[in-house]
């Protein structure tokens, strides 16, 4: 199956793909008129659709719609962004299609990029969400402060990992539980400072390991999430 994405899919109307996806449907997949297409809104909604190939855009007359209900065990992924782009760029690809429900990307003290654009990630959220076959469109947050972040973190168990020696930890699989909505942060390539894990325990952030070995920061956010989907499988 092909999964195709459009935010404003609605049952019993038309909607256009632009020129892009278009092409790709027509020359890559070889899609014609009268196909019928699979297609989420990236909310939940999983629609059957009717396509009519043009030569610049593609028309799709929408047929059926199944909801399906958002799992309750919510996964937030808090990153420092990567130096190197294209790292952080294949992170957040495949923590996706594994399956994680929000990317928050924090400010820490030893940050290496105070700024960056997210719409090229937005971009890359979108294939892998079409991908992994999923119809819930992860969240990506732009930059925001790691105090910030923690002051309005809500999730069931509250997780940072870090390498820290004078503080004791568990390891992720022993803090986890099944059914049970986490937030897991993993700080940028000089960790995080003693001052921001003291601040992160104190507002009720449990401290955790992912094991012996010291990972690179996108090598560790996604043993975190592929972690919490392991504990997750029925």
């Amino acid at each position: 199956m092909n999964l195709f994405y459009h935010p404003d899919a609605r049952e019993g109307h038309n909607i256009l793909f632009d020129s892009a996806e278009s092409l790709h449907m027509a020359k890559v997949l070889r899609k014609k008129s009268g196909d019928v297409i699979d297609l989420t809104d990236g909310r939940g909604h999983h629609f059957k659709a009717t396509i009519e190939v043009g030569k610049r855009e593609t028309e799709a007359r929408i047929n059926s719609a199944e909801f399906f209900h958002r799992r309750e065990n919510f996964l937030e992924l808090a990153i420092a962004p990567t130096k190197n782009n294209e790292r952080l760029e294949w992170l957040v690809e495949k923590a996706v299609e594994i399956g994680v429900d929000r990317i928050s990307l924090i400010q820490c003290e030893h940050s290496e990029r105070p700024h960056l654009k997210i719409d090229r990630l937005s971009k890359i959220v979108v294939s892998a969400m079409k991908q992994s076959l999923k119809f819930y469109l992860p969240e990506i947050i732009a930059i925001v402060k790691l105090k910030d972040w923690i002051g309005s973190c809500e999730q069931s168990v509250k997780c940072i990992a870090h390498c820290e020696g004078d503080h004791p930890r568990r390891l992720l699989q022993h803090i986890l539980l099944p059914g049970q909505s986490a937030a897991i942060a993993i700080g940028p390539e000089g960790d995080f400072s003693p001052s921001e894990i003291e601040y992160a325990l104190s507002n009720g952030f449990k401290p955790a390991s992912l094991g012996d070995a010291r990972l690179r920061t996108e090598t560790a956010a996604l043993a975190a999430v592929h972690t919490f989907e392991l504990i997750n499988q029925k």
